[in-house]
């Protein structure tokens, strides 16, 4: 089974020969400083998994280990998430942050990706909830002063589309950053929660309040919608 390496910093001989050996992998070969392969290593254990985690988790690098016989032409899709994904960020914190109220917020983000919030609905809803009244011009400004790409992203983006696969970005947060993000890396398809701006709220923090459509509707963005535009 081939073994991928990546890394933002140049992969170092005593990087190689550590993974090399948990893996027992063959030789690795550096196809560029950052980027190292080895084409055949053991099967993908459990055990394994841990190994690689630990060994490459404290040197800052990726692992993947590929099914044996698979080949990049095998695939036509790219998917990803978002938020902390594609983007440094989780917008509606930083969308928070305007109102002081990043910490209530982050708080429900943070459950929700223990777990210990299973409903991705519920979550929402209560994150949204807090931003009730918020000034529309905030996402402009979180997606201009904050919001920035992960690194590596756009090298990753314009090999694959070079390569002829499509990509499709998708996150349970909002079209207002999407919309924005693909044309500025050519994605082909996007797919995310609706937004408009409505009539001032008498308890708004701000002169425009912030209604979320898919949320009243109950037609919410999520990972078991994410995975049905996959499979289409």
């Amino acid at each position: 089974m081939p073994l991928i390496l990546q890394s933002l910093s140049p992969l170092s001989a005593n990087d190689l020969v550590a993974v090399r050996t948990v893996a027992t992998a063959s030789a690795l070969d550096l196809r560029t400083d950052t980027v190292a392969v080895a084409e055949h290593s053991n099967p993908l254990t459990p055990a394994l998994r841990d190994a690689l985690d630990d060994v490459c988790g404290e040197r800052g690098i990726d692992w993947a280990v590929l099914p044996a016989g698979r080949k990049l032409s095998d695939f036509r899709l790219v998917a990803m998430d978002m938020d902390s994904t594609l983007i440094t960020i989780e917008c509606i914190d930083e969308i928070a942050d305007f109102c002081g109220l990043k910490a209530e917020v982050s708080a429900i983000t943070e459950a929700a990706m223990r777990g210990e919030i299973t409903d991705f609905n519920e979550s929402l809803r209560r994150r949204v909830a807090l931003l009730k009244g918020l000034d529309a011009s905030v996402l402009d400004r979180v997606y201009a002063e904050r919001l920035r790409l992960s690194p590596g992203a756009e090298r990753m983006l314009q090999t694959i589309q070079a390569l002829g696969l499509k990509t499709l970005l998708v996150s349970g947060g909002f079209v207002h950053f999407t919309d924005q993000l693909k044309p500025r890396l050519n994605l082909d398809f996007t797919r995310a929660n609706t937004h408009h701006a409505g009539r001032p709220s008498a308890h708004s923090c701000a002169p425009v309040t912030l209604h979320f459509r898919h949320l009243l509707s109950g037609h919410m963005c999520t990972a078991m919608r994410h995975k049905a535009l996959i499979s289409l």
